[in-house]
């Protein structure tokens, strides 16, 4: 008789998402804990974008992030400075 092994996989579920911007961060938080961040400076009409952490890598959280600056910058009238590596690769799509 042969066995079979088979690995399990943990997902949790995420009931409540949310963005928030701060002065110098966009957070991205799931179900009270803190996904990610985006550190950035504000300058004139130029936010850059210093840093970017994911705290659970693959699972589009950079992306997300991203996703939602990019979105804030179009509505406020901002020009984006990618000086994060993460966010020159993301814009450069």
């Amino acid at each position: 008789m042969r066995r079979h092994s088979f690995c399990k996989q943990s997902f949790i579920a995420i009931t409540t998402m949310k963005t928030v911007i701060t002065n110098s961060e966009i957070q991205l938080w799931a179900n009270e804990e803190l996904l990610g961040k985006i550190v950035f400076e504000l300058s004139s009409n130029t936010l850059s974008i210093l840093h970017t952490y994911a705290y659970q890598s693959g699972r589009g959280i950079g992306t997300q992030l991203m996703q939602q600056a990019t979105r804030w910058a179009q509505e406020k009238g901002y020009t984006i400075d990618p000086i994060c590596s993460f966010a020159k690769k993301y814009l450069e799509k």
